[in-house]
């Protein structure tokens, strides 16, 4: 069992290795990383831009290792909740299999802070890592433990997020009870 894997990102391929090295199902399976392009903003703000980001990161690492048996695509972003009003960060996984058979799998929601939301939407077109160093966090940010490790003061990673992520987005695919 192979895993095409849409991003070259540490945190989180780190996360997937994880899953596929911990999962009831995934024994032995084995899984390479693809370098592909998301075709959505570098700051996805809205859910549909985050799953269309993950769905088309599958889609291409179906074009770069098409022998695969899953493709899996990973995108982050925030978006706003309109009843609320309030900006959520979360991490979503796409998985499709040979067979074209798909499901989405998200982290755990974790609220913006109203000043970092501030700083995304001032007109300056920054990023979610540029806005968080510029308040005085740390440089490169979504190369190390992301904004969730931040903003819980290390109760929450990055890994951890797309661990959880990834868990939600598999287990369709294996569980008894999501199969007829």
């Amino acid at each position: 069992m192979h895993f095409a894997i849409g991003t070259t990102n540490k945190q989180k391929s780190d996360a997937i290795e994880h899953v596929l090295s911990t999962s009831p199902y995934t024994s032995g399976a084995t899984f390479s990383n693809h370098k592909v392009a998301s075709w959505v903003s570098d700051m996805p703000t809205s859910l549909e831009e985050m799953r269309t980001g993950a769905k088309n990161r599958a889609v291409y690492c179906r074009r770069e290792k098409p022998d695969a048996d899953y493709f899996v695509g990973m995108e982050w972003g925030v978006y706003k909740d309109y009843e609320s009003g309030i900006y959520w960060l979360l991490g979503i996984v796409y998985i499709e299999n040979q067979n074209g058979e798909w499901h989405f799998g998200y982290s755990c929601h974790l609220e913006v802070p109203e000043v970092v939301v501030d700083g995304l939407f001032d007109g300056r077109g920054r990023d979610l890592e540029q806005v968080v160093h510029s308040l005085g966090g740390e440089e490169n940010i979504g190369d190390k433990q992301w904004s969730f490790h931040v903003w819980t003061d290390g109760m929450l990673t990055r890994k951890e997020q797309f661990v959880m992520a990834t868990q939600c987005a598999i287990t369709p695919f294996f569980n008894r009870f999501y199969r007829k």
